[in-house]
């Protein structure tokens, strides 16, 4: 049931501060306590190897660029990283560390499910989340390679979280 309590969560505007940082997603979740509850979930990085073999079918792929530019994640994408023996996205709970300050020791408990729920509601407006996700400036390497990014692709849209006010600890039930 802690899957769909963090669904709740999420939709309810409990998750804040809300960052996706090479490969660290960090957030507060308002719970039932006043303080928020701390969240911490690691993805694992790309070998340099697979990097340099993923960065260079991508630069080389003009139509790809231009639909992630478009951010659109295009299944094509996927495919490559696949057919290189890459995962883009986890597999299994496993494949990430996850840590929250609440007393519950499940992993995930509902409030690491609702920066999950969060997290894949900002890959579906800002594919270059996933390429952050594992340690990859998606951006930067596209610039460096002599690829001109338009504006538009390199700011950052705002986060669900900050849309939304947090919900006060009182409107949660004391089971929350």
């Amino acid at each position: 049931n802690r899957l769909p309590r963090g669904r709740a969560y999420a939709n309810k505007g409990a998750v804040s501060g809300f960052s996706v940082e090479m490969g660290t997603i960090k957030a507060q979740v308002q719970g039932s306590r006043p303080k928020p509850y701390q969240i911490v979930i690691q993805a694992p990085q790309l070998s340099k190897t697979h990097t340099t073999q993923l960065l260079k079918e991508i630069t080389q792929d003009p139509a790809l660029i231009a639909r992630l530019l478009n951010r659109e994640l295009d299944p094509a994408l996927l495919e490559k990283a696949k057919m290189l023996g890459i995962k883009l996205f986890p597999t299994s709970w496993q494949d990430l560390r996850m840590t929250c300050s609440c007393p519950d020791h499940a992993v995930p408990c509902k409030h690491l499910a609702a920066a999950i729920y969060l997290l894949s509601r900002e890959i579906d407006s800002n594919p270059f989340l996933v390429f952050s996700l594992r340690g990859i400036d998606l951006l930067q390497t596209l610039r460096a390679s002599g690829i001109l990014t338009d504006q538009r692709a390199e700011t950052p849209l705002r986060c669900i979280a900050d849309r939304w006010p947090a919900v006060p600890a009182a409107a949660f039930t004391a089971d929350s």
